[in-house]
């Protein structure tokens, strides 16, 4: 029973028809109302694990934590579930050139697709997140076969349509044209705030998800007061591509800087006091790899934060 004035939770099926809805279109302001539509929709708590999982993510972009999964651990516990010749994954994927619809495809045709309307629990949102986390929590000795536990006790209790958004997810590979740029414009959207603000503030927080989340819970006078906080990555500015110096100087006006170009990974790097952390551009935690850096940092750059 639902108390009034309180939001159902949002079944994941809604969100992998959702995704359906994305893929089967390239029209970018069809796809921009139907994520903002179901954006409004969300429960509070629902809305940063939603626009994750729309983006193909388990968590949120600043996270450092990981499902670790292996296709081939994902394809065994696909095959103990639907207990289908794997020739049909094969030909489904031969047709597709999908894991995620092949493996819908798979579903569909095992006993876990026919009989989904007999034995039908709603999988929702928030049940997938704290699956998610579960898997990712999930370290040290018998920590593999614990994993596929949990990921088979997700997988079983999907139907053929949320099984594949979820081995997605897992994977890493939503594909559904459906861009980060394109969520900003959504949220922005969905709660009327400006697009600029939007994208200013996911700039400083590092993920949209909790950008959306704000925006909802807040409102627009919350979001333009984000502010960068250390050791939460941000996104780093990339460079656009032009043809020629013609063109990169019409786009900047007439005028424009050129430098040479070094060899190196891009990083930005976060201390405070004696604490350091690099980041790379994906904005993953490398610090462990670059101990001399940390060093030379904790040395030299004085700032305290």
């Amino acid at each position: 029973m639902c108390r009034k004035g309180s939001v159902m939770p949002t079944p994941f099926k809604a969100l992998a028809e959702l995704c359906e809805k994305l893929e089967a279109t390239n029209k970018r302001l069809l796809m921009i109302s139907l994520v903002a539509d179901f954006l409004r929709g969300l429960g509070n708590d629902e809305v940063e694990p939603a626009v994750s999982m729309i983006l193909g993510r388990a968590f949120p972009k600043w996270s450092q934590r990981t499902l670790d999964v292996s296709w081939a651990t994902l394809s065994n516990i696909i095959k103990r579930i639907t207990k289908v010749d794997w020739k049909v994954f094969g030909e489904a994927f031969d047709k597709t050139g999908d894991i995620g619809s092949a493996t819908k495809i798979l579903f569909e045709n095992s006993k876990i697709g026919k009989q989904a309307t007999l034995f039908e629990r709603v999988l929702t949102i928030t049940e997938v997140r704290r699956g998610f986390e579960a898997i990712a929590e999930t370290v040290g000795s018998g920590s593999r076969e614990k994993k596929e536990r949990l990921m088979e006790a997700l997988l079983s209790s999907a139907s053929p349509v949320e099984a594949k958004y979820l081995v997605k997810i897992f994977i890493g590979e939503m594909r559904t044209g459906f861009h980060e740029g394109l969520m900003e414009q959504a949220v922005s959207k969905a709660f009327q705030i400006p697009l600029k603000t939007v994208q200013k503030a996911s700039m400083s927080v590092g993920d949209v998800g909790e950008v959306a989340y704000i925006a909802k819970t807040r409102g627009k006078e919350s979001l333009s007061k984000i502010e960068f906080k250390v050791f939460r990555p941000v996104k780093l500015m990339l460079a656009q591509m032009a043809n020629d110096v013609k063109e990169a100087l019409r786009e900047h006006g007439g005028k424009t800087a050129f430098e040479h170009k070094l060899d190196g990974a891009r990083v930005q790097i976060h201390k405070r006091d004696g604490e350091v952390r690099i980041f790379s551009r994906r904005l993953t935690d490398v610090t462990r790899s670059l101990p001399e850096i940390v060093e030379l940092v904790r040395r030299n750059v004085k700032a305290e934060e």
